[in-house]
This record gives structure tokens, C-alpha cells and sequence, in this order.
């Protein structure tokens, strides 16, 4: 799998907006109910205050990371990918990728999720991430690398 990433310019803006109400607009809606105004400034917000990246296989966009780079931790705020290619690893790859990066630079990798995406926790947990706290309605998880070496 030919997967990439490059860093987002201000013209993939709306492609990023339309994947993320694409792919999230049903768990956020039943997590708080969706407004769109709100969400586009929400997203615009995060858009321009993570680092963010396009998900690239064989040079055609299928998805969004938006990263918060901390001195402990990276925060993976964001990652969606395009329903058709959903399934095939892709998410995997890219969060994997950024478990990677994180450890060489020793720090750990955190990401919050709600209840009503339990497919995004799944993938989660498969790759090694534990819960760390609730804070209603976030769940929040951490994978560190030092501690999975550990356990092995």
C-alpha cells in the first residue's frame, strides 16, 4: 500500500471540511446534534491551529490527520478517511505512522473518542492504545511505545 502524507495547504481546506462532516457528521449528531455553521468554525479552527496532513494512496486524497504536538505527547485530534477506502488498513498505517514518529522523539500518543464511534475505539484498542480517563463524553486513550515494549 502506496499510502502518504503531505502537508495540508490552505486548498485542501474544504475537501478536509466535506470528509470530516462526511465521515463524522452521525456520531457527532448523536453525541451533541450538528451545526453546521458551528462545526465549519470548529473545523476552520483546528485546521489552522493542528499540523495537518492529507492522506495520500497512489497520489489521490482519501483522508485527513490533524496532529496537536505537545512536549509530552502528539494528540492524533483528527483522522478521517474516506468511507470507499475504509477497512483496507489505511487508518491503521497512518496512526501506526504516527506512533512511530512520536517514539522516536520519546513521546507518547493520545487521542480521545466518544461512545458513539465504537468502530474508531476498535481500531484503537487493536493497536495497543488503552483507556486513560472519561471526561463525558470523552473517552481518552494513550499508547506508549516504552510501555508496549515493556509488556511484550
Amino acid at each position: 500500500m502506496n499510502c502518504q502524507l503531505r502537508p495540508a495547504t490552505e486548498s485542501d481546506r474544504e475537501f478536509l471540511y466535506a470528509l470530516y462532516r462526511d465521515t463524522m457528521r452521525q456520531v457527532v449528531e448523536q453525541t451533541w446534534g450538528w451545526d453546521e455553521e458551528w462545526q465549519r468554525r470548529a473545523f476552520y479552527g483546528r485546521f489552522r491551529n493542528c499540523a495537518t496532513s492529507v492522506v495520500e494512496l497512489d497520489g489521490n486524497a482519501v483522508g485527513g490527520l490533524l496532529l496537536d504536538w505537545a512536549p509530552a505527547a502528539v494528540d492524533i485530534v483528527e483522522l478521517q478517511i474516506l468511507p470507499e477506502y475504509q477497512g483496507h488498513g489505511i487508518g491503521t498505517a497512518i496512526v501506526q505512522r504516527v506512533i512511530e514518529d512520536a517514539a522516536r522523539q520519546g513521546l507518547a500518543v493520545t487521542l480521545s473518542v466518544v461512545p458513539a464511534n465504537p468502530r474508531a475505539r476498535r481500531l484503537y484498542e487493536r493497536i495497543g492504545f488503552h483507556v486513560i480517563g472519561v471526561n463525558e463524553p470523552f473517552i481518552r486513550m494513550r499508547y506508549v511505545a516504552s510501555e508496549r515494549l515493556s509488556e511484550a
